[in-house]
């Protein structure tokens, strides 16, 4: 029985493995492509070798998680904000710059380019995939708040991220990707929030790092 438990997760370590080694090889030599390939790698590996995983209206709207998206959505625009300036400002010693309007145009860009390179790709592998495929029956809760499989799944990706970007820090993505799950998780594993608040994080932070030199 162990064995056959065990033997579910082959495949999935497997890719994990391929997935994360292309990402190190690809960013270490600065591989061209590597924006296109990679994306599509979380796409077509589980669906070309776990057969087991067919899914069905992952990207629709739920409306069991619209409430807690509008709500941590509103707290990120508040509050994340003051905190990125406390921290480059006051702590890192960074100063402040003059973005021009092409400079924050270029910013939303960027964020919107990340909709299908990062966004969708990644929070259909690890959410759509993991977290609600391969670790669907771990629903045990910590404090209440957070499942096992979400955790397991956010451990991984800070991993993957950190192996990914060559930088230990991206390992922080460990954080908001326990609120992606946790979208993916309110909306019955479906990821549409948990990409829509993907989006809005990128966008975000990409604008608020034009105004840090």
């Amino acid at each position: 029985m162990a064995e056959k438990r065990f033997s579910k997760f082959i495949t999935p370590i497997l890719l994990l493995a391929a997935i994360s080694v292309l990402s190190f090889f690809m960013n270490k030599y600065r591989f061209g492509a590597r924006h296109f390939i990679f994306p599509a790698a979380l796409f077509i590996l589980p669906l070309l070798f776990d057969r087991t995983f067919r899914p069905k209206k992952l990207f629709l709207p739920s409306k069991e998680g619209l409430k807690l998206f509008l709500w941590v959505t509103l707290a990120t625009l508040v509050f994340y904000p003051p905190l990125f300036f406390a921290y480059n400002l006051g702590f890192v010693h960074r100063a402040l710059a003059d973005p021009t309007s092409k400079e924050l145009l270029n910013a939303v860009t960027k964020g919107l380019i990340a909709i299908a390179v990062a966004a969708i790709p990644e929070e259909f592998f690890f959410r759509g995939y993991l977290q609600e495929h391969v670790f669907t029956k771990y629903h045990f809760r910590i404090l209440k708040i957070v499942s096992l499989k979400n955790l397991f799944t956010s451990l991984i990706f800070g991993l993957v991220h950190a192996i990914a970007f060559l930088d230990i820090t991206r390992a922080a993505t460990f954080f908001p990707s326990l609120l992606f799950g946790l979208f993916t998780e309110k909306s019955k594993g479906r990821i549409f929030y948990s990409v829509s608040y993907h989006v809005v994080s990128n966008i975000l932070a990409f604008i608020l790092w034009t105004f840090i030199k």
